[in-house]
């Protein structure tokens, strides 16, 4: 008589689990990614075949999410008084947060810490600017204000 206890049988697959890859926009592009397969250099291999690389959305959402960065930089060139302080605040702030985040989760994803960093450094020069014209317009009152005072003691 065998005493050996059997593991119990696999949980059934969800419905979310079941449905996963099935879709038409799943097969098309798993189907793309097949036919490219066969045309990657094997230089090119190891970074095709990273759990981060171009077979996965770790790949391409960091590739997207440069257009913030692009974005950003064409910011550049607005009048410092159209900044949106809120706007560039919450930006700098996601991408200062996930920069760290991209470190911290396996596999580290160092072209979305790039892309992060990139976000978070142009939203707080943008930040800096608005603060710089802050600054001037209160110099400007203050000027302003004393000019006008010897005005009326006369």
């Amino acid at each position: 008589m065998s005493t050996a206890v059997q593991p119990p049988p696999p949980p059934p697959p969800s419905a979310a689990a079941a449905s996963a890859g099935k879709g038409l926009h799943s097969k098309l592009y798993n189907g793309m990614i097949g036919a490219a397969d066969k045309f990657v250099p094997a230089k090119l291999r190891p970074l095709w075949m990273h759990p981060a690389g171009p077979k996965t959305i770790f790949f391409w959402a960091p590739v997207f999410k440069w257009g913030l960065v692009a974005a950003g930089l064409s910011d550049l060139a607005r009048p410092a008084d159209s900044i949106s302080v809120s706007g560039c605040a919450a930006l700098a702030a996601t991408g200062i947060i996930w920069s760290r985040y991209s470190l911290v989760i396996i596999p580290k994803n160092y072209s979305l810490f790039a892309v992060n960093l990139f976000v978070g450094i142009t939203q707080v020069v943008q930040l800096a600017r608005a603060y710089n014209y802050q600054l001037e317009q209160d110099k400007l009152k203050k000027a302003q204000t004393q000019e006008e005072k010897p005005a009326l003691k006369q």
